[in-house]
This record gives C-alpha cells, structure tokens and sequence, in this order.
C-alpha cells in the first residue's frame, strides 16, 4: 500500500517537469535525489538528470492492482478537496482601503436578503446598517434612540430584528441591528460592531486582502495539508529508490 500511494501521488500530484538525479556511492547503489543539493559533493561531477516523468509515468502496474489504485487516487483526492474547501470556507475576501476593513454582509429578513459592504469597527458597540442599504428587505424597523455623530449632532436610531446576518461561515439567527440616516456621503453600508466581532476570532491577512476567521483552526488545516504533501514526497523518493534496486 506504502509503495502504491507513492507511486500515484509522484504521478499525480507532482508537477511532470520535475527532475530526478542519481549517483553511484561508494558501496556501488545507485541513489536517487529530487535536489541536486542533496548529492554529496564527492559525487557531483557523476550526476545525471533524467525527467521525473519518463521514470515514473512509464510504469504501467498489472491489472491487478488497477482497483487499488484508483481508490487510493479517490480518498487522496478526496482528502485533499476537503481540507481546501475548509480552508476557503474560513477565507472572506475583503476591501482594504486607508487602514479600513471593509467586507460583505448578508442581511436576512422573512424571505428577503441584501449583500451589504459594511465597515469593520471594533469602536462600534453594535451593529449599524445604513437604511438605503435595506430597503429591498421592506423590514419593519421601530424607533430606538438617538446617537451623536461626529460633527455633535444627534440622529434619530431605528432598529430591525433581522432573522438572519451572514458574515464569512458565520450565520446569526434572530439578530436586532441598529439602522441610520447617514450623514454625509459614505462608501460603506454600514458599521459591523463587537456585538458579532466579540463572538468570533479573526484576523487579516492584508498580504491578500483575505479575512481568516478560527485562525487556530485554519492553520492546522493548513499543517495537515503541508504534511500530507510532505508525506506524499518522502513515500516517492522511498518509491524510486526501490525501483532503482535490481
């Protein structure tokens, strides 16, 4: 099974213009590298090359192993299609605009729903949505208060009892947000706040304008895939060892 694994994944998986060296050592067995650094210098100058996948992709296995090979191709595929999709699932691309954060929203209301650009705040105690940004919901909102905006000025504050609010992975049923009159012009929806921000763990990854959220989990995803490759390498160079043995 060791040998089957390595033999489909090298022919699978690994790019085919990869190169292959091999030396003679001095007890007279013909060793194989992926490197050329890993050939000790003593050697260097007997070193050929030849293409990864004329010495791979020439073998043909009997039928009798066909079975086996393509389950083994199916639960490796299948493993590795389920760890990305779990790491995209924790992946939300967002706007990064003058040290602002801005990303998608979805808000829910009976059988409604708006995609929303709202502002990440963790200055904000809850939730704003601007009421432009709703009015295709036709939601019922209520009076709430005032709040004191920038300039000083109170504005009058409405609510609405959302049934839903996506954000990333994240679904937050039956969720009471604020809705505002903005003032002035804004290239914003609204203010996400630490009413949900305080429930979740994040961070950015500026790098790629990505939102990572259960950074935690996402890198044991990430390190369960690096080993998985990693295993897949040492079990091929394991694999073309063998076959270079008469």
């Amino acid at each position: 099974m060791r040998s089957l694994i390595a033999l489909l994944l090298t022919v699978v998986i690994f790019p085919a213009s990869a190169e292959i060296f091999h030396y003679i050592d001095d007890k007279g067995r013909k060793v194989f590298v992926n490197r050329e650094s890993q050939i000790p210098h003593k050697y260097r100058k007997q070193v050929e090359v030849r293409e990864e996948s004329r010495s791979l992709n020439g073998l043909e296995p009997g039928p009798e192993l066909d079975p086996r090979i393509n389950q083994i191709k199916r639960e490796i595929h299948r493993s590795l299609e389920d760890i990305d999709a779990a790491l995209a699932e924790l992946e939300t691309p967002v706007e990064l605009t003058d040290n602002r954060i801005v990303l998608p929203v979805t808000a829910v209301y009976g059988n409604r729903s708006v995609e929303t650009r709202m502002l990440l705040d963790t200055g904000a105690s809850g939730t704003v949505f601007h009421r432009d940004a709703l009015k295709n919901l036709n939601g019922a909102t209520y009076r709430a208060g005032e709040a004191r905006v920038a300039s000083g000025d109170k504005i009058p504050v409405d609510a609405i009892n959302l049934d839903r609010m996506e954000v990333g992975p994240f679904k937050v049923e039956s969720t009471r947000a604020m809705v505002i009159d903005p003032v002035g012009r804004s290239t914003h929806d609204g203010l996400l706040g630490m009413d949900f921000l305080r429930q979740v763990e994040y961070r950015v990854d500026y790098e790629r304008s990505v939102m990572v959220w259960e950074p935690d989990r996402y890198e044991e995803l990430q390190a369960e895939r690096e080993k998985l490759r990693a295993q897949v390498e040492l079990e091929a160079e394991a694999l073309i060892e063998s076959l270079s043995k008469p």
